[in-house]
């Protein structure tokens, strides 16, 4: 097995094709945990809360300035002896776990920032993070994550792709399009870009860059655990779906001030053999602790038999 990396380039790993199987529940926790925990400032407080999840495979997001050696010395402190990274430091994007893991790529050309491909637990899982400084970029991205599903998917293989994906679902369209004040506030900076680069059109969100990857096929477990809890939602439920931002920063410091600044750009998406396994998913919004370590909340998915 190849387990932590530390080069650069693009690695690619040829694989067995064999059956997958569950033998155990298993967590899975993605978090983007801005620009490594706040320079700092929030590691232990991040450590504390991350360690009372107790997941099994881990992605992360904006582990700015972590090595890989980094996160897998950091990683035993949430009881994962086994971690890898994109790259050797900048904006980079990680994986951790309670089993050993496999490397199959490490993606950057073509990317933004990147996907990180590894196998653990008899899952393929990618992390990601795309930019959202283009539509167009974004579609591209969007392409080859979702033809990199479909691949994994035509031998066999059963995925997870989480992560940052700065974009919206359209099953969301309901109350993210009620976000006002979010769509004023990207409305300017929007409208500068060329057409084609806008992500918002007559006052409502483009959802094409969601929809590409969802075509691979894959299920947003959390939206799918939300419709089957809740049967008409209200609006103000409805922001319970909100993954970002968290009250950390100052435009959105209070309660009040959030509301309409809530989005969901963070996911949890599963080929549809795997979310047939999926026993929950949600955004977690804990108060107070999480108003403190990230601008983004975390999403948790477990996974038992049926």
């Amino acid at each position: 097995m190849l387990i932590g990396f530390s080069f650069l380039a693009d690695v690619s790993v040829t694989y067995a094709e064999d059956s997958f199987s569950l033998e155990e529940p298993i967590t899975v926790l993605n978090y983007n945990v801005f620009n490594g925990f706040r320079g700092g400032s929030s590691f232990k407080t991040g450590v504390s809360w991350i360690n009372s999840v107790a997941s099994d495979i881990a992605g992360w997001q904006e582990l700015v300035g972590w090595s890989e050696k980094r996160l897998q010395d950091t990683a035993k402190q949430w009881q994962h002896p086994y971690a890898a990274t994109l790259k050797g430091g900048g904006y980079n994007i990680g994986i951790s776990s309670r089993q050993e893991i496999q490397v199959i790529t490490r993606q950057t050309s073509g990317f933004w920032h990147g996907y990180l491909h590894c196998r653990t637990y008899g899952i393929d899982i990618i992390v990601c993070h795309l930019w959202p400084g283009s539509r167009r970029g974004q579609l591209k991205e969007a392409n080859q994550l979702r033809d990199l599903v479909q691949s994994l998917a035509s031998k066999g293989r059963e995925v997870i792709l989480m992560g940052d994906f700065n974009a919206h679902i359209a099953s969301d369209a309901q109350w993210v399009n009620q976000q006002t004040p979010l769509i004023e506030r990207r409305l300017p900076s929007d409208s500068k870009r060329a057409e084609l680069d806008r992500y918002i059109v007559a006052g409502k969100w483009n959802f094409d860059v969601m929809d590409k990857i969802m075509e691979a096929p894959l299920t947003d477990l959390v939206g799918m655990n939300f419709a089957q809890r809740v049967k008409a939602p209200t609006y103000e439920q409805l922001l319970q779906l909100g993954s970002f931002p968290t009250r950390v920063l100052n435009h959105v410091n209070t309660e009040a001030l959030q509301r309409g600044f809530l989005e969901r750009i963070d996911f949890i998406l599963a080929t549809p053999e795997l979310s047939k396994l999926n026993t929950e998913a949600q955004i977690v919004r804990e108060p107070d602790v999480l108003e403190k370590i990230s601008d983004h909340y975390p999403v948790i998915a477990k996974f038992g038999k049926p």
